[in-house]
């Protein structure tokens, strides 16, 4: 039973008469049953090449294989092979199956689908006696080349059968290939205007491989890569091929390395921007690969696809193909709505980006990193209560992260996570790879001949990472032990460095995190999130290489005693950090956070909302300035945190006690307020910048207020 549906079986069969040699049918039949089951997957993609595989079922339309999700066929346990047709109502197993789909009766015919099965799984083709029934209408009549070894079905774009095409190989001769056209039920190719195979999987799709032949067409399908060929490939005869489904799409033709193979990806070129493709680019296969490889080898190799299409030698219809066709990028590819950003951390942190963390040896940078690995895997859908790091909330989408640390032994990865994080809903979505115990560092970046390279290693890495479906965070620490060129001083190797980061992001759509160092800046202490990056290590490439950077920079100690007085903490040197985003390509919030070492793991926590209530150990103070940023607003001449009308510029409007106070300590009592949702900043009208200070409520908040002339704001600042 399927649910409540009964199917049918071959147990239900009438008793057929038995071939020679046979003693005991039903023993055989389940012989072969189970030899087709253990090879179910592949059988079900030879029957029906449109269908797909999803969380252990097999998905198409019908049984005739047409596209659709209607029809599931069960791939493993003791239901395996079990099919059901949800709009027919009926359902059977993968004996009852391979006849229906093949179009002969699974009861009169019985000995004929034994047969098929049986060629198919390579045994040799017994004959059949007399009583064998008649060849119904639209089947293919035996012939003098024996067993069929191989058959692929052409289907038009909606999913109707339209050709068969048969492989055999008869002993002495060479292969054959024979098409049978459903539809006159004869052994021939239409006349003109032959389909080309996968039309369903064409129609779909945007960009297209061309190969010769079925089978290794076939290969590269069974792999999620949309191809084609035309039918006899390279031995078709191209006039007669009907093109025009390949109109406006983008084409890689994949030839045989052999002379007939590159003169088909030729002709085939032609016929193809004839009939309207969008680009055209001819493979050349690699020069070390041996006579007539194709698709199909480089599949049964394991060789990466994806990567070996991209990073593959090009030529054009009319010559070589450039690395960049600029007709690929006009406008019309950025049409309609543009994507929305996505984030890792909300407001704060993009998701698909290559970015770093920098910091002072021994800050705690490799804990921070490792504790949002620990909260990414952590993440559930939905959640009420995101998780915070560096200061916004997880975005609630479930994922893997990865972390290569290089300094760390698995040990003390151990006692790290020990510390960090009890359980998880998935322990397989954090991988933490310590390198001392992995074969130690993995150099992502060499010097070559001609300057910089990316390493094998690094492709290795990569080929791993594009193994993870639900990839979401990267993390490689620290930077020195992964860079094999000098990339501090060296501008080339810190950009190529970068480079490989974000492909790998945009191939993986993951974040890709390094963390890096500071340089020595002897005694003078950072105050700023401009110093802090002044004070990342290296070139200015390693920098302006990734797209976001994060800085983590010591409090100076008289602040470190008050942040400890503050929380009821002892003071303890090295244990106060600021922490900002100091680069980023887009709009995030950069406010200036304070981190406080929990002493128990060494982690940095962040505890700006907690000082944001006790500044000064009085919550008057805030309030204070809350409420002249407030009235300052309402009467039409709103500060902001810096520039002409800000805080410090502007002091003599605030109240006596906060006239004294620097412009340091005024602004970080500011970020506190903007942390805590005291303060909000604001696009005012005429402006292009979110920088207007205003109370939640107030009317630059709302989008309403309007400047007043006075001592406040001048027009020139107003559109600044």
């Amino acid at each position: 039973m399927i649910g409540s549906h009964p199917y049918l079986d071959f147990n239900d069969a009438e008793p057929q008469s038995e071939l020679p040699g046979i003693t005991d049918r039903a023993q055989e039949k389940e012989e072969i049953k189970t030899r087709l089951l253990g090879r179910v997957e592949e059988a079900l993609r030879y029957l029906m090449p449109a269908g797909k595989v999803r969380h252990g079922q097999f998905h198409i339309g019908d049984v005739a294989g047409a596209p659709g999700e209607s029809m599931k066929v069960e791939l493993s346990g003791e239901k395996a092979g079990v099919w059901y047709d949800h709009a027919e109502g009926k359902g059977g197993d993968i004996l009852d199956l391979w006849a229906r789909s093949r179009g002969i009766d699974p009861v009169a015919r019985f000995g004929d689908v034994m047969d098929e099965v049986r060629a198919w799984l390579g045994d040799p083709m017994r004959v059949a006696t007399s009583s064998t029934p008649p060849r119904q209408k639209n089947d293919p009549p035996m012939d003098d080349l024996g067993p069929h070894t191989g058959k692929w079905d052409y289907f038009d774009a909606d999913g109707q059968l339209l050709v068969c095409v048969y492989r055999y190989d008869p002993p002495g001769k060479k292969k054959q290939f024979r098409p049978w056209d459903v539809q006159s039920g004869k052994w021939q190719a239409p006349a003109s205007h032959r389909p080309l195979y996968n039309l369903p999987g064409i129609a779909q799709a945007d960009d297209v491989v061309l190969v010769e032949g079925e089978k290794t067409a076939q290969a590269l399908v069974d792999i999620g890569i949309t191809a084609t060929t035309s039918m006899h490939g390279s031995n078709a005869p191209v006039e007669k091929t009907d093109w025009s489904p390949l109109r406006g799409k983008r084409l890689i033709i994949w030839p045989d390395r052999d002379k007939p193979g590159w003169e088909y990806a030729q002709s085939a070129s032609k016929a193809m921007k004839a009939a309207g493709a969008k680009s055209i680019s001819i493979l050349i296969p690699p020069e070390d690969k041996p006579e007539k490889w194709d698709a199909a080898d480089a599949v049964a190799e394991g060789m990466d696809i994806q990567s070996f299409l991209r990073n593959a030698q090009y030529a054009g219809p009319d010559g070589p193909k450039r690395r960049i066709r600029l007709r690929d990028w006009t406008f019309d590819r950025y049409l309609g709505p543009a994507p929305e950003r996505r984030w890792l951390i909300d407001g704060v942190l993009p998701l698909g980006i290559p970015g770093m963390v920098a910091a002072i040896g021994g800050a705690g940078k490799s804990m921070l990193l490792m504790d949002l690995c620990a909260k990414v895997a952590q993440v559930e859908s939905g959640s009420p209560m995101p998780m915070e790091a560096l200061g916004g909330p997880l975005v609630s989408v479930p994922g893997t992260a990865v972390m290569f640390t290089a300094e760390d032994d698995a040990d003390e990865v151990h006692r790290r996570l020990a510390g960090l994080v009890g359980a998880l809903p998935d322990p397989s979505r954090l991988i933490v790879v310590p390198l001392p115990n992995a074969g130690g560092a993995i150099p992502l970046v060499a010097m070559g001949r001609e300057g910089p390279v990316l390493t094998d290693a690094y492709e290795e890495m990569r080929a791993e990472l594009l193994e993870i479906p639900d990839l979401r965070l990267v993390v490689i620490d620290p930077l020195q032990s992964f860079a094999g060129g000098d990339v501090n001083s060296d501008p080339a190797a810190g950009a190529m460095f970068f480079a490989g980061l974000g492909r790998l992001a945009a191939e993986t759509g993951s974040t890709t995190l390094v963390a890096h160092h500071f340089r020595k800046v002897g005694m003078k202490p950072i105050h700023t999130a401009a110093e802090a990056r002044e004070a990342i290590r290296g070139t200015t490439a390693l920098v302006d290489g990734g797209r976001w950077s994060y800085a983590l920079w010591e409090a100076d100690s008289d602040e470190a005693e008050k942040v400890c007085e503050k929380l009821n903490r002892r003071y303890q040197r090295d244990s106060v950090y600021k922490g900002a985003v100091v680069k980023s390509n887009w709009p995030t919030d950069k406010t200036i956070r304070t981190y406080v070492r929990e002493p128990s793991i060494g982690l940095l926590q962040e505890r700006s909302i907690d000082l944001a209530l006790r500044v000064e150990g009085n919550e008057d103070l805030s309030k204070s300035l809350a409420a002249a940023v407030g009235r300052a607003a309402a009467n039409g001449q709103p500060f902001t945190k810096s520039g002409v009308s800000g805080l410090f510029e502007r002091r003599s409007e605030l109240p006596g006690d906060l006239q004294d106070y620097s412009k340091h300590r005024l602004t970080e009592i500011v970020e506190s307020l903007l942390s805590s949702g005291g303060l909000v900043q604001c696009i005012a009208p005429g402006s292009r910048l979110k920088k207007w200070l205003d109370v939640p409520g107030g009317e630059f908040a709302l989008g309403v207020g309007e400047f007043q002339l006075g001592s406040g704001p001048t027009e020139e600042n107003v559109n600044g």
